[in-house]
């Protein structure tokens, strides 16, 4: 839930840093093979995983719990 990786690897601006946006959409539709990532080419189209690709290296702002 804070993408610090718990299957898989930290999903972090830092971790991801020197990964190309098109890797990373590839690894979105077509998942990784081996590993809990699974593909989500039947759920979104390239441009929803190109999305998710520059939100995940903008990074997201803490929520702060109350």
């Amino acid at each position: 839930m804070r993408l610090k990786g718990g299957l898989g690897p930290a999903l972090t601006p830092e971790a991801l840093a020197e990964r190309p946006v098109p890797a990373l959409v590839a690894t979105i539709l077509q998942g990784r093979t081996g590993t809990p990532m699974p593909g989500w080419q039947g759920m979104l189209d390239e441009q929803d995983a190109r999305w998710i690709a520059q939100q995940l290296l903008r990074g997201f702002p803490e929520v702060k719990q109350p």
